[in-house]
């Protein structure tokens, strides 16, 4: 099954980790999920249990200290999974590279 088919299926369940970020994003992030914007009406959920989630959403940059506890998450989430890094330090490091 491909992504778009996944996608179909259910409305993708969401968890936020944020890693030693400035809070930037993290801010960001968490605005798009507070009642002004609604997401849960389109089925978005923000979960704490990995087990639940579908998708792992990811601020701020990735050391050798949290590498270990995001791939102890990500082992968590049930097939199919996915990962989406939210800003430059997620995506490439930032500043802190």
């Amino acid at each position: 099954m491909g992504i778009i088919q996944t996608s179909q299926v259910k409305s993708p369940w969401i968890m936020h980790f944020c890693n030693s970020s400035c809070n930037g994003c993290d801010i960001e992030v968490l605005a798009s999920l507070t009642p002004l914007y609604d997401v849960e009406r389109f089925g978005i959920v923000n979960m704490g249990n990995p087990k639940h989630t579908d998708v792992m959403v990811i601020t701020g940059p990735v050391n050798y200290r949290t590498a270990r506890v995001l791939k102890n998450l990500y082992d968590q989430i049930p097939d199919p999974k996915m990962v989406i890094a939210v800003g430059a330090c997620a995506a490439t490091g930032g500043v802190f590279h």
